[in-house]
């Protein structure tokens, strides 16, 4: 009976690590996210993102592959890396359903860009990502821009 009682304490102990592990490493890739947009660094936001990633754009009402975002993307960052602009991503979860080798979450995303006059343009975004794990690290596969909000829900959220 001992024995077993150390079984399930080991397992309980392993899962509750890994889950941990898990959540630890997912906020690693959105700060690694956060950290390319401000630093304009393109080649690295990308890598966060599955190759064959979705973007489906509620807003719009499309989805097309995230190569064809990246394509509408690329000059945020150029202007960012150039000193043109400014750029800041934050975000806010309301819900995050993982394990050891996927992940769900939902939330709101403040994308914001200061110009050079200083004229600041905010950006609200409720979201839906979907990740895998592959080879040790968190990829996006699916990024799902449902629709805009604004200041108020970010702050209550």
């Amino acid at each position: 009976m001992k024995q077993v009682y150390v079984i399930i304490v080991f397992l309980l102990t392993h899962f509750i690590y890994a889950e941990n592990n898990s959540i630890n490493e997912l906020n690693s890739a959105w700060d690694k996210l956060e950290q390319t947009v401000l630093n304009g660094d393109f080649r690295s936001f990308k890598s966060v993102y599955h190759r064959d990633a979705v973007l489906v754009n509620g807003i719009t009402k499309s989805s097309y592959p995230i190569k064809k975002a990246f394509e509408g993307w690329e000059q945020g960052f150029i202007d960012t890396k150039s000193g043109k602009i400014i750029a800041n991503l934050d975000v806010k979860f309301s819900d995050r359903i993982y394990d050891q080798l996927t992940a769900h979450e939902t939330g709101i995303f403040h994308y914001y860009t200061i110009n050079n006059n200083g004229d600041k343009n905010d950006t609200y975004v409720h979201f839906e990502s979907l990740w895998v794990k592959k080879n040790n690290a968190w990829l996006m596969i699916m990024e799902y821009q449902k629709s805009k909000t604004d200041e108020s829900q970010w702050n209550a959220l």
